[in-house]
C-alpha cells in the first residue's frame, strides 16, 4: 500500500489537497532516515547521498572528477563513503548551484576551510527577489524538495530517479499529488513573479513526469478482460493533458482497462469511440475555462450502444479546473482530484 509523501520530513501535508487514501509511519522517509543515521558512523554511499540531495549519482561523480568535490577519505578499490563533513560540503554545492553560481565557482567556495573569507565578491550568488533560483514548494518531503532542486538545475537524470523512486515506493496517486503536482505548481508560481522566466524548467519537468508515468504498466496487474474500459480524453481545444496521463497511470496500476486519447479530441471522434467500445466511463479533461464546453458533454451523454431495447450509455465525468463554475449536463459527475477520480472509477457502476 502506498505511503503519503507529505509525511516524509515530518512537516505534515502541504497546503494543497492531497487526499491519498493510504498512510505510513510519520517522520522522514525510511531510506533518508537510514542515510542520516549512517552519516554519523561509517558514512553513506554515493546513491544514498544522491537521494538525499536530490541529484543523480552521475552528478556527484562529475563534481568529484571535475572539481575535486568528493569524500575526504577514500581507499582505492573500495566504494566511496561520505562522512558528515562531506555531506555538508555537497549540500552547500547544491545550494550554490541552485542559486545560480557556476559549478566551478561553487566548488571553490565549498573547498575553502571553515571560516575563511570569500576570495571575491563574485563567489557569492546574486540576491534576487523571490528567493533566487529556488522553487517555493513549502513544507514538503525530501523527495519533493529534491525534485524541485533537480528541476531548477535542469538535471533530467536526477528528476528521472526521484520520480521513479516515488512511483515504485508510493504509487501513482501519492507521487502525483504530493511530488509531481506541487513542484509543477511551484514552477508556475515562480514563472508568474519572474517576468516569464522558468518556462524551460516547466517544459523539461513536464516531459520528465510524462515519461515516468508512461513507464507505469509492465509490472502492474493485467487488465480484467471482463471489465469495460475507461475512456480518457481532453476537450477539443485542450492541449494540456499531463494530469490525464496521471489518471491513466493510476488506473493502469490497478489493472483497470484504460484508453487514453490524449489532447484536443474532437467531440465527434470521441462519441464514435464510445459507441464502438462501449466503455464503463468517459472522463473529459479541461485545464482552462476556454476549453470547457458543456455541449461536448451533452453530445457524449446521448451516445448509446447495444441491441434495441437494451441500449446502454457510459458514466460521464468532467475533470479539471476548466469546468469550475460551469453548468454541467444532468448525470455528469465532477472530479476534483486524482484520488477522487481513482476512487470513483475503481468501482464503476453498470453502464447506464
Amino acid at each position: 500500500m502506498a505511503r503519503r509523501l507529505s509525511q516524509h520530513g515530518g512537516a505534515g501535508a502541504p497546503a494543497r489537497p492531497s487526499p491519498a487514501p493510504s498512510a505510513g509511519p510519520a517522520g522522514p522517509d525510511a531510506a533518508v532516515q537510514d542515510d542520516m543515521v549512517a552519516a554519523e558512523g561509517a558514512g553513506i554511499s554515493t546513491g544514498a547521498l544522491a537521494r538525499r540531495l536530490g541529484v543523480s549519482p552521475t552528478t556527484i561523480r562529475s563534481w568529484e572528477r571535475r572539481y575535486g568535490i568528493g569524500p575526504e577519505r577514500h581507499s582505492p578499490g573500495h566504494h566511496r563513503r561520505y562522512l558528515p563533513p562531506d555531506v555538508e560540503r555537497l549540500e552547500l554545492m547544491c545550494h550554490l548551484t541552485a542559486q545560480g553560481l557556476p559549478p566551478a565557482e561553487a566548488a571553490r567556495v565549498c573547498k575553502r576551510p571553515p571560516g575563511a573569507a570569500p576570495a571575491a565578491a563574485e563567489d557569492q550568488p546574486a540576491q534576487r527577489t523571490g528567493g533566487g533560483h529556488t522553487l517555493p514548494v513549502g513544507p514538503a518531503g525530501a523527495l519533493c524538495r529534491g525534485l524541485a532542486r533537480a528541476a531548477v538545475r535542469l538535471d533530467d537524470p536526477a528528476m528521472h530517479e526521484l520520480l521513479a523512486t516515488g512511483l515504485a515506493t508510493h504509487g501513482v496517486v501519492a507521487t502525483w499529488e504530493e511530488l509531481a503536482a506541487p513542484v509543477l505548481r511551484a514552477v508556475g508560481a515562480k514563472w508568474a513573479v519572474s517576468g516569464g522566466r522558468y518556462v524551460e524548467v516547466e517544459h523539461l519537468l513536464s516531459c520528465a513526469i510524462g515519461r515516468a508515468l508512461q513507464r507505469v504498466g509492465p509490472d502492474t496487474p493485467p487488465e480484467d478482460p471482463g471489465r469495460r474500459a475507461v475512456l480518457l480524453a481532453a476537450a477539443p481545444e485542450e492541449m494540456h493533458v499531463l494530469p490525464l496521463q496521471a489518471l491513466a497511470a493510476a488506473l493502469t496500476e490497478r489493472g483497470i482497462p484504460v484508453r487514453l486519447f490524449g489532447a484536443g479530441v474532437p467531440t465527434v471522434g470521441l462519441t464514435a469511440a464510445v459507441v464502438r467500445t462501449g466503455p464503463a466511463a468517459v472522463v473529459l479533461w479541461s485545464q482552462s475555462r476556454t476549453s470547457a464546453d458543456p455541449r461536448g458533454l451533452a453530445a457524449l451523454s446521448t451516445a448509446e450502444w447495444g441491441q434495441p431495447g437494451a441500449r446502454q450509455r457510459a458514466a460521464l465525468y468532467a475533470a479539471g479546473p476548466g469546468w469550475s463554475g460551469r453548468d454541467l449536463p444532468p448525470g455528469v459527475t465532477r472530479l476534483h482530484s486524482l484520488s477522487q477520480a481513482v476512487g470513483e472509477l475503481e468501482r464503476p457502476g453498470p453502464a447506464r
